[in-house]
């Protein structure tokens, strides 16, 4: 894996494209001679947590378009097209594309979330038997499995200190666990709709989760009061996706906006990018944001201007919620996909570096190992994967 860069990766690609500028401004006419990426967006609007205008910029109705978390909410369409991306001979040698452990074959039910807990050790799982999985990913065995949601599992995430883990689903409840005794801490209720996203912050004292019902929630992990500590209702359609990093919430929502909440100032930058959101998250050092869209597009943005630094497409994401992630260098871009596959990208160059294949139907998840270069994933065919740099036994 590349080493981290020392700079932003906003300056990386902008020094990375004028290099590319000067060699293609000797090129003849006809060659190829522009930088892949480029692009703006609509700019960011920020608003008080009361929702007075600070500064705007230009705004849209939200997208009117269907947004499935899974197979069986979908109506019967033709089968879409296969994308044609271009691949490299031998992939790079620290790509994590080759099949490690079949944690579990594709004879279980739909998984619809995957996440490594902080130090990689164990894997958890959720899908639609209404069950949270914890696995050892070396070996495929099923460590424990953790009972109480009425209806399917569909985010997952994992307390700094990996003691703890939250699970929402479609019975409108979040429901946080000990990891080690299987029972359940707390019980969050008061959202209106199916709950598609959960995160910690780096405390793991705050709990947040976003709703069918257009708002976000935030919990008081350590107290028992039964209310939200606060509600975010700026978005104007479900939210699919949020992350915490610092004080900043990061949010992606059908309506077609990535909003960023700073929780400490109360303030609200929204980028605007005319497409349902289906999975965000930050890049390492804070400063970019990668989202996923139902146009079949991930998004680099800037996080600072709302800029969009580069695009990356060969992938099919047009009907279903499908997660993405950088690697831990933030070298690489990496996103299932409707196809079964999963596509990795050269973040800089904006092209498919390799496409795995890895499932039979929708890779719904996957998720980077936090220390190693390896990486899991889930499928609405009930199969779940590891995957590292080498093939097994060389």
């Amino acid at each position: 894996m590349p080493p981290r860069p020392t700079m932003s990766i906003a300056a990386t690609l902008a020094a990375h494209r004028k290099k590319t500028s000067i060699i293609n401004k000797y090129q003849p006419i006809g060659q190829a001679g522009a930088a892949t990426g480029g692009g703006g967006s609509a700019g960011n609007t920020t608003y008080s947590s009361s929702g007075t205008t600070i500064s705007s910029g230009q705004t849209v109705a939200p997208p009117k378009r269907p947004l499935y978390t899974s197979s069986s909410q979908a109506p019967p369409t033709p089968a879409a097209k296969k994308p044609k991306p271009s691949t490299t001979t031998a992939p790079p040698e620290s790509l994590p594309v080759y099949l490690d452990q079949v944690v579990s074959d594709a004879t279980g039910s739909q998984v619809n979330a995957c996440q490594y807990n902080t130090t990689g050790e164990y894997i958890l799982t959720g899908g639609v038997d209404r069950t949270v999985r914890l696995w050892n990913p070396d070996t495929g065995f099923c460590i424990k499995t953790y009972e109480a949601h009425g209806w399917e599992v569909l985010d997952l995430a994992v307390s700094p200190e990996n003691g703890k883990f939250a699970s929402c689903g479609g019975d409108r409840t979040v429901f946080l666990w000990d990891v080690m005794s299987g029972m359940t801490i707390r019980r969050f209720t008061g959202h209106t709709q199916r709950i598609n996203t959960v995160d910690f912050n780096e405390e793991g004292t705050v709990l947040a989760s976003g709703s069918y019902d257009t708002t976000i929630r935030l919990w008081d992990c350590r107290s028992q009061l039964r209310a939200p500590i606060q509600i975010l209702e700026e978005p104007k359609d479900s939210i699919t996706s949020i992350k915490i990093k610092g004080s900043d919430l990061l949010a992606g929502s059908v309506d077609g906006s990535i909003r960023i909440y700073d929780i400490r100032m109360g303030t609200i930058i929204t980028d605007q990018i005319f497409e349902p959101v289906t999975s965000v998250s930050f890049s390492k050092d804070g400063n970019c944001v990668l989202a996923s869209s139902l146009d079949d597009t991930l998004r680099l943005m800037d996080r600072a201007n709302g800029t969009m630094l580069n695009a990356y497409k060969g992938h099919t994401n047009n009907k279903y919620k499908i997660r993405s992630c950088l690697s831990n260098s933030d070298a690489y871009v990496l996103s299932g996909s409707e196809d079964g596959n999963i596509y990795i990208w050269d973040l800089l160059e904006g092209e498919v570096v390799h496409k795995v294949t890895a499932h039979s139907k929708i890779v719904s998840a996957i998720d980077y190992h936090p220390k190693q270069d390896r990486m899991c994933s889930a499928s609405v065919d009930g199969s779940i994967k590891t995957w590292s740099t080498r093939p097994v036994g060389s």
